[in-house]
């Protein structure tokens, strides 16, 4: 009875710490390039990913300081990820992307200006 009672805590603990068990680092770094790799606004980075011990290093470049941002908020959002180090280089020697237009207040026409009232006699 004794070894049963010693062997089914034993089996316990077991699966117990066995559903602990961190993703390992590959499983990490592929998680977090796939999911950088589906991100649109990241489509013509260049980005690289590496994970020690759960804690992911991006580097590469990309465009904007916005896209900096996003592909570290990205990689944050994946399973495992205990901490970041973002050393994406943000390529200054690109031409950033031009906006779409707006029509800004000065543009606007003018109102027309009022009509003169008749005069009555």
């Amino acid at each position: 009875m004794m070894r049963r009672t010693a062997f089914a805590l034993l089996a316990c603990t077991g699966m117990a710490l066995g559903c602990q068990r961190e993703k390992p680092d590959s499983a990490v770094n592929a998680a977090v390039l796939a999911r950088l790799e589906r991100e649109p606004a990241l489509a013509e980075g260049q980005l690289e990913v590496r994970t020690e011990d759960g804690h992911v290093i991006l580097s590469g470049q990309v465009a904007t300081p916005e896209q900096r941002r996003l592909a570290e908020h990205v990689a944050d959002e994946v399973s495992g990820v205990r901490g970041i180090t973002n050393d994406i280089q943000v390529d200054v020697s690109a031409p950033p992307p031009t906006p779409a237009p707006r029509a800004s207040p000065s543009e606007s026409p003018a109102p027309p200006p009022p009509e003169p009232e008749e005069e009555r006699e």
